[in-house]
């Protein structure tokens, strides 16, 4: 399309818009409330039921998910679920293996980030440890961790009725802990699991908390179980731009 033609175009568009009698848009607006925002799913009931809503919806979007009351038990059900995950992956590795040393690493969130305290500490102990990488910008630190398989997470929030992780990137909670790994497993309390993203945001805009959060995070993602992609016949593949596993543990009080 030439300039003349991409000109001639606005120009329409511009007169269209600028007639009087036009239904849309009004030409007032009344601000929205919080009454009159309108939400485009729903969630409801006690942490309980946002918890089973959560895995439930995940479990659609082909991820696993566990509820637990503590978070010692959370710290329990992640080491099991890393022990099952390696055992599994040597049980198919099979030929020669590349990168040996990753075997038991995890890509990861600072242990201070995380919401379960002592994990580096416990993870140790089972040999298991975590790498917390300070930037991916040379070569030298990529290929540090080119070839983990794990990587673990919190969120700083989760909305039940979409199943979706809410992340922010900083200097100790990485993005890369839940974009390069192949399995992705992200501690939830269940103080920060939410009906709707948009109940979160109701809560955001009362403190007066959004404006900074945004501002002071260079990357903030939406997580709706694995990474997901399709071609024109809608064959479904997973783990092409992401994690194709992705397990979510929720713990904390259920009433």
């Amino acid at each position: 399309m030439t300039t003349t033609a991409r000109a001639a175009i606005l120009e329409r568009l511009r007169n269209t818009l600028s007639q009087p009698d036009l239904r849309f848009p009004p030409a007032t607006v009344e601000p929205l409330t919080p009454e009159t925002r309108m939400t485009v799913t729903a969630a409801s009931g006690a942490k309980r039921e946002l918890a089973q809503r959560f895995g439930a919806e995940l479990e659609k979007l082909y991820g696993s998910y566990e509820i637990v009351d503590s978070a010692a038990e959370a710290r329990m059900a992640l080491i099991a679920r890393l022990q099952r995950w390696i055992a599994e992956a040597e049980q198919e590795a099979k030929g020669a293996r590349v990168g040996v040393g990753y075997e038991r690493q995890v890509l990861s969130w600072g242990p201070q980030a995380l919401p379960v305290p002592g994990l580096a500490e416990a993870l140790h102990d089972m040999g298991i440890t975590l790498v917390v990488p300070r930037e991916l910008y040379s070569r030298e630190s990529r290929e540090a961790v080119r070839y983990i398989r794990y990587g673990l997470t919190g969120a700083v929030a989760a909305f039940a009725s979409t199943a979706s992780l809410l992340v922010a990137s900083g200097p100790e909670t990485p993005r890369s802990a839940s974009l390069l790994p192949l399995r992705h497993i992200a501690l939830v309390p269940l103080q920060r699991l939410y009906p709707t993203m948009e109940d979160w945001l109701q809560e955001q805009r009362a403190t007066g908390a959004l404006p900074d959060f945004l501002r002071s995070h260079a990357n903030v993602a939406m997580i709706s179980g694995p990474s997901k992609s399709a071609d024109i016949e809608m064959n479904l593949t997973l783990g092409v731009h992401g994690p194709k596993y992705v397990h979510v543990i929720l713990f904390g009080g259920l009433d």
